[in-house]
């Protein structure tokens, strides 16, 4: 019996052959490279800006935190009056926006990707897809501020371009330091509650939930680009692919895979 080949895949790079296979399943118009350029252009327009607002309520939350913490509590003086919250319930609420930062920045990651391979598809010379996305209106796009050209006639002395271009990717990048900072900060302010007596059991739930899912958030995050063992899903292939081809009679291997024959 032949072995089955186990390959390494991300979730990433899965989630990637899933949006350019529906993409081809909408239609030629759909699947030009024009469309598809516009249309990852688009996509990672809003997810740069989904990202960023998520990020920036990050912010707004520890300057709560940092500014109206009493004790175990967050509370807030208006005058003569007084709102309180106690400080394991917000912690909790902030554990979860990490989380939606994560998801944020794995799903613009995709679309980074995306674009960068559908970017390096023409070959026409002097063709810029940078320009090209300029010309079509594409929103907060800086690609004429980049060091990157397309100019296939003269050759660098010194790589100049290319270092810019990864100073700014490491810059980019850069932003992961502070979130994951405040992931740890989160996940230590929460375990100095657990050791508090004062506190009751639905403060301690919301604690250990707050906990968990801060360290999911990073966790997510290194998974979703991590590589992970696949292999064949034989049936899955068999009769809800190959056996739907024959439509007017049955598949000639469906007697063999009924036997319990593993090979496809």
């Amino acid at each position: 019996m032949r072995k089955r080949k186990i390959r390494w895949i991300s979730i990433k790079r899965l989630k990637c052959h899933e949006f350019r296979t529906t993409l081809r399943k909408l239609g030629k118009e759909s699947n030009s490279w024009p469309a598809r350029f516009e249309i990852l252009s688009k996509l990672e327009s809003d997810a740069t800006k989904l990202f960023m607002k998520v990020c920036a309520q990050l912010v707004v939350a520890y300057l709560i935190l940092t500014s109206l913490r009493v004790d175990n509590i967050l509370e807030l003086k208006v005058l003569t009056f007084t709102a309180s919250i106690p400080l394991s319930y917000f912690l909790a609420t902030v554990s979860f926006l990490m989380l939606i930062v994560a998801i944020a920045f794995c799903h613009l990651s995709v679309l980074i990707t995306l674009k960068v391979k559908e970017s390096s598809r023409p070959l026409l010379s002097g063709f810029s897809t940078g320009t090209y996305g300029l010309l079509k209106g594409a929103e907060n796009d800086v690609s004429l501020g980049t060091s990157l050209y397309a100019n296939y006639f003269l050759k660098e002395v010194l790589p100049l371009s290319k270092i810019l271009a990864f100073g700014l990717l490491l810059g980019l990048f850069s932003i992961l330091i502070p979130i994951g900072a405040f992931s740890y900060f989160l996940f230590m302010e929460q375990m100095q509650l657990i050791y508090d007596s004062q506190i009751l059991l639905p403060e301690r739930i919301a604690v250990l939930s707050g906990m968990a899912l801060s360290l999911l958030s990073v966790i997510y995050v290194f998974l979703f680009h991590l590589p992970f063992p696949l292999k064949k899903n034989i049936n899955q292939i068999r009769w809800n692919f190959l056996y739907q081809i024959r439509i007017l009679s049955l598949h000639p291997q469906a007697e063999r895979w009924l036997n319990g024959d593993k090979k496809t």
